[in-house]
């Protein structure tokens, strides 16, 4: 797996999502998630963010040093964008579940 490649591939994502709130902040934990373990399926990603478990994702955050305003600014963002997913956002998860394996399989092909 190149690392390296996933991360700038997410932020890239991150960058073209930044008028979509509730795809940005999926992308973003995706990349404090997969900083520590690549191997974490986007299933259980959208399936935390789901279950609003700031928990599981601070477990991840903790584990890092150096994007410490990026995290806070991340958490404050998901704090604030949780009711904006509403049915049609919701109908767009299954895309970004599959557009986050794409990101990976690219990097692990890379």
């Amino acid at each position: 797996m190149n690392k390296e490649s996933l991360l700038q591939s997410l932020n890239a994502a991150i960058a073209k999502n930044k008028d979509e709130p509730v795809a940005r902040v999926i992308f973003g934990l995706a990349k404090q998630v997969w900083q520590i373990d690549w191997t974490v399926a986007p299933f259980d990603i959208l399936s935390h963010y789901l279950e609003f478990d700031i928990s599981y994702f601070y477990r991840f955050m903790s584990m890092d040093q150096g994007d410490e305003a990026e995290e806070q600014q991340l958490l404050k963002d998901w704090i604030t964008t949780r009711h904006a997913l509403d049915k049609e956002g919701k109908k767009r998860l299954p895309q970004l579940a599959d557009e986050l394996n794409q990101l990976r399989v690219a990097a692990r092909n890379a």
